[in-house]
């Protein structure tokens, strides 16, 4: 088997590598803040500590490894700046890949790696908060009423971010399954991003070992 890479390319996220050893290694994505003023108010903002992130690449990789980045979209309501900074970001990662191994990373979808898991990394209760979702927008499209349609979209959006908090836990918990050695690097929640980077690698590891 190759040197596998998982990337989980939000700043909270993660860098995981998997090689011939029993236990991965796993790094929270490196990023540098920078307080700015703005109006009078200190404002944080984040990068991509890029030298680090090269560094742990050329630390673990070879020519030969293969480096999978979660292919994800900049959310819905997020301003041009924000955007602009998300794509540069990407291009950054894909131009360290290129410069040190002379190859182009793999994306792949955030559907794609969670459906190799299956039903481990989803939970009764998401699954009653989605039908609960389901029935929202069922009724909202009867609705003519601006105020219930606007109180329908905000019980939408409420249970879509606990769907979302859940599955980050359940990401947590799959991790620290398949490797009760890295438990403790999962148990605070700010770690799901460093779980679905290992989870991107498995999902990798698990292709390759199909074809051998």
């Amino acid at each position: 088997m190759t040197i596998v890479c998982g990337i989980d390319v939000g700043f909270s996220g993660g860098i995981s590598i998997i090689d011939n050893s029993d236990v991965p290694v796993v790094y929270k994505m490196p990023v540098i803040k920078e307080i700015k003023k703005v109006k009078g108010k200190n404002k944080t903002k984040q990068r991509y500590d890029l030298l680090e992130i090269r560094n742990i690449l050329k630390k673990h990789l070879t020519i030969d490894g293969t480096i999978i980045i979660e292919r994800v979209s900049t959310m819905p309501g997020e301003g041009s700046v924000s955007s602009f900074n998300f794509g540069k970001g990407m291009g950054n990662l894909e131009g360290i890949c290129v410069g040190l191994f002379g190859h182009l990373p793999i994306f792949v979808s955030p559907v794609s790696w969670k459906k190799h898991f299956g039903g481990d990394l989803i939970t009764e209760g998401m699954i009653t908060l989605k039908a609960e979702i389901k029935d929202l927008r069922a009724s909202g499209k009867t609705l003519k009423d601006k105020e219930a349609k606007k109180e329908n979209k905000k019980q939408i959006d409420k249970l879509n971010r606990q769907v979302k908090a859940r599955a980050k836990t359940a990401a947590r918990i799959l991790a620290s399954t398949l490797y009760p050695e890295l438990h403790d690097a999962f148990e605070k929640k700010n770690t799901d991003g460093m779980a679905e980077s290992l989870l991107i690698a498995v999902c990798e590891r698990d292709k390759q070992n199909e074809l051998v």
